[in-house]
């Protein structure tokens, strides 16, 4: 009884942040009772609770010494090993949590946070489900969710937590998000003035969308400021910043922003990276040089650097001085893993194929099922001659189709149904530039995403699309191991679904679609000249990289016809052939397996 009472009042102290006194009446117990778990567990509670994680995990795996199956005290170990920056070993306590306790939620949200965190977000899922009856579980079910392309299921469970807590910021939070996501900034917008009203900085960033969406930039443009404001270093809000203004026609504005948001960080590396990444894709080569060597001044030559400096290299075309670069990176000994991308294409724009080649490997061996490596993989087989190994991955016969659509009930024809299709798509081209981030060139792209559209002609466009898929999907013969024939699904979703409009000099650069299995085009109009063109203008080609090696361009060529859908692995390099005038319209899609 006596030690019941002394841990009760240790636990009050830690509650009422009295970890001191905590902590010294727990250091007696220590000496006077060590094969107690419980002791050992406060001990690092308290600790944990002034920042000692060293000390605390030492304590909690004294605890677990003692009483190895306590959920609670792996539980708290993966906390502080999180603490730590130590997410692997903390993923595996919270799982041993989970293993010794099943129904132990808090180890179950935790472990599902850290997954967000790291972007797993159906990992986060997975864990999620089997509490889905739960309220506890919805704010971290909802955030999985959304992360997965799922707004309206995150909606749903959004709108029951603020029924349920209405002074939960993180569900108001998460509402307005999904909302935007959803195509109905309006809705969003008096949420997100609410909570930036009330303090609560992330809204900020959600608020300049809205705002943007709705058309209303300059407003848009004090929002993105006053996310800056609350985080000087935000990535999100950096870009967002570059994107309104670029898209607004105001690209001299984007420098002279950046200069003054490294004055108020003091030149932080989070500055510094977006500012370059925004250089390089304006295609502004010689000043990203010059702010490269700014940044290296400063911070050295670091990771984060190296990537970028590679990256102008690569994008402005300077295949030796790309090669040179990679060459020397390599010389110093295995590089970061964050380098590879960019270390292989500089390799093979300089053929040097046997650094690429071995890099290549170890990237694909390490991600198996990253999109982005499988056309390396097949770009370095097509380089080294390789016939057999590339058409394994590349069969063109047999991985492409294009095909007409069937009319949808309701229209005459695929005329009529393309004409009704294109005026509500034209609406919803907002911008006159395309994205910076985006494969697009002289161009637009819709900002909401299709799949979310609630118009009755995209909803029957989608019904369409899901018919000729079946067909496509029902040619592939299943091939273990094979990154688009080892799995064929029975069920299958949309990951994303976006309409681009091609201008005088429109084109796609050549790219592949990461998160995608397969991936499309639809040809809602296109310009007359188009038709049998001898120079394949405004035509889709497969093959050719979006870097330049030697001997590798495209392998076919796909003429644009109103009315048909082109579908390709995900990871086959595709992209367009300018178009000298008029107007190219289209939807894209990419489809997964559905988790």
């Amino acid at each position: 009884m006596v030690l019941h009472a002394q841990l009760s009042a240790a636990l009050a102290d830690i509650k009422a942040g009295r970890f001191q006194q905590a902590l010294s009446a727990l250091t007696i117990l220590q000496e006077s009772r060590p094969k107690t778990p419980d002791v050992w567990r406060l001990s690092a509670m308290a600790a944990r609770k002034t920042g000692a994680y060293a000390q605390a995990e030492h304590w909690l795996e004294t605890a677990l010494s003692l009483e190895a199956d306590n959920p609670e005290s792996w539980n708290a170990l993966g906390l502080t090993q999180d603490a730590l920056n130590r997410p692997e070993a903390a993923v595996g306590s919270f799982q041993t949590a989970l293993q010794k306790a099943p129904q132990f939620i808090p180890a179950a949200i935790n472990l599902a946070r850290l997954h967000l965190r790291s972007g797993a977000a159906q990992q986060a899922l997975a864990v999620m489900k089997p509490f889905a009856q739960q309220p506890q579980a919805h704010l971290v079910l909802a955030q999985a969710s959304q992360q997965c392309g799922h707004p309206q299921t995150a909606l749903e469970l959004y709108a029951g937590l603020v029924r349920r807590e209405p002074q939960n910021v993180h569900a108001h939070y998460g509402l307005a998000v999904c909302l935007i996501e959803l195509g109905e900034p309006a809705r969003a917008l008096p949420t997100l003035d609410a909570l930036c009203q009330a303090g609560f900085g992330p809204a900020h960033y959600p608020r300049f969308t809205a705002l943007a969406r709705l058309g209303r930039h300059d407003e848009a443009l004090q929002a993105v400021q006053a996310a800056l404001h609350e985080t000087p270093t935000d990535s999100s809000a950096l870009h967002g910043m570059a994107q309104l203004y670029w898209m607004m026609g105001r690209a001299d504005d984007i420098a002279p922003r950046f200069e003054t948001c490294l004055t108020d960080s003091q030149g932080a590396v989070a500055v510094y990276a977006a500012y370059l990444d925004v250089l390089i894709q304006m295609e502004r080569f010689k000043d990203a040089r010059a702010l490269a060597d700014r940044a290296g001044a400063l911070h050295g030559e670091n990771t984060w650097l190296k990537a970028r400096r590679l990256s102008i290299e690569i994008e402005s075309g300077a295949a030796d001085a790309a090669c040179e670069l990679a060459l020397a990176v390599l010389e110093k000994g295995p590089p970061a893993s964050e380098l590879r991308g960019n270390l292989a294409r500089a390799l093979l724009m300089g053929g040097a194929f046997e650094h690429s080649r071995a890099l290549i490997q170890e990237a694909r061996a390490a991600s198996p099922g990253d999109r982005f490596w499988v056309a390396m993989q097949a770009t370095q087989a097509r380089a080294d001659g390789d016939r057999s190994s590339y058409e394994a991955l590349v069969n063109l016969d047999d991985f492409t189709m294009t095909a007409p659509l069937k009319t949808p009930d309701g229209y005459r024809d695929l005329a009529h149904f393309n004409s009704d299709l294109a005026v509500v798509l034209r609406r919803m081209h907002d911008f006159t530039a395309a994205p910076l981030d985006q494969s697009l060139r002289a161009g637009s792209q819709t900002p909401t995403d299709l799949r979310h559209s609630k118009e009755p002609v995209i909803k029957a466009f989608f019904a369409m699309v899901e018919r000729a898929f079946n067909t496509y999907r029902d040619q592939l013969s299943p091939q273990d191991g094979h990154p688009l024939l080892g799995a064929i699904p029975d069920h299958f979703e949309l990951a994303g679904a976006w309409s681009v409009r091609l201008q005088s000099d429109g084109r796609h650069v050549n790219h592949v679609h990461p998160e995608g299995w397969i991936s499309s085009v639809y040809y809602v109009d296109v310009p007359p000249q188009v038709a049998g063109s001898p120079d394949h203008e405004g035509w889709l080609k497969f093959s050719e990289p979006p870097f330049d090696v030697a001997g590798l361009g495209p392998e076919r060529y796909v003429e644009p016809r109103a009315g048909e859908l082109t579908l390709f692995p995900s990871y086959l390099w595709h992209g367009t052939v300018p178009i000298q005038s008029g107007e190219r319209l289209t939807i894209a899609f990419d489809i997964k397996p559905r988790g």
